[in-house]
């Protein structure tokens, strides 16, 4: 039989809300397992602005995504529904990449957001003696750059004295997030690490076999957004770790 065009669409999209209702009701299965109420919806629309919505308007706490791994085709996945989702919610928002978490890494740049991390983590109860890394990462200046200051300075070792003093920053950033996330159940210790924040952060994180990276959300606009793109965003799209990005609920995200 010929089926109207019309036809043919709803049955297209019936079926696709079967599979996703299937799909839908194994994935709750093992968290019924845990005495959660589990509230049960499919629906219509383009996933990650759908998804973000959705949080907005239950005032969740954390938005939780997959990912379906690494290569071309999973990173253009990833870039267009995980890593938005993450810009845009006004909650914290996880991507899970592994099953467990038996240490993890959590970033640190010294600002409010980040100081946020340590009570947020304690908020969401499943993070007590869990061993973690706080790291900071301490930037580094171009090839070129130096070129400049040692042609106009002569050499002034000044900018030395500068290096050292932006190191001892960092690692104080260092020491205080691991003293704040010792003092909430979480022992951790502190790591410093020079260089291209986003590349560190991933680094760290497999040298210390993280199965996840923690990291703050600035998310507002202006430098907020190009730390949100160049950092966060790098980290998500590259590391194989699952990424957890901390934002207080009711914060304004990335617009």
């Amino acid at each position: 039989p010929v089926m109207a065009g019309g036809a043919w669409l709803d049955d297209a999209e019936d079926g696709l809300r079967r599979s996703a209702t299937t799909e839908l009701e194994e994935l709750v299965r093992p968290l019924e397992g845990h005495g959660w109420s589990i509230d049960r919806r499919v629906l219509r629309g383009r996933a990650a602005t759908v998804i973000v919505d959705t949080a907005t308007t239950l005032a969740a706490d954390l938005v939780v995504v997959g990912s379906r791994g690494h290569g071309q085709i999973a990173t253009m996945l990833l870039g267009s529904v995980s890593a938005e989702v993450a810009e845009h919610a006004r909650c914290s928002v996880l991507v899970a990449r592994r099953p467990d978490v038996t240490r993890m890494l959590v970033a640190t740049d010294g600002s409010e957001a980040a100081a946020s991390i340590p009570a947020s983590l304690a908020a969401l109860g499943v993070f007590e003696g869990l061993p973690a890394t706080a790291l900071s990462v301490a930037p580094v200046e171009s090839p070129g750059f130096k070129l400049l200051v040692d042609l106009y300075t002569l050499g002034d070792r000044s900018l030395d004295a500068q290096r050292v003093e932006l190191h001892e920053l960092h690692q104080r950033h260092a020491a205080t997030m691991a003293a704040q996330l010792s003092a909430q159940g979480i022992p951790a210790e502190a790591l410093v690490r020079s260089g291209d924040a986003a590349h560190e952060i991933i680094a760290a994180a497999a040298e210390a076999d993280a199965d996840l990276i923690v990291t703050g959300s600035r998310g507002i606009q202006g430098l907020d957004r190009l730390l949100l793109g160049s950092v966060a965003r790098n980290v998500l799209l590259h590391t194989k770790a699952s990424v957890l990005i901390v934002r207080e609920r009711g914060s304004q995200a990335r617009g």
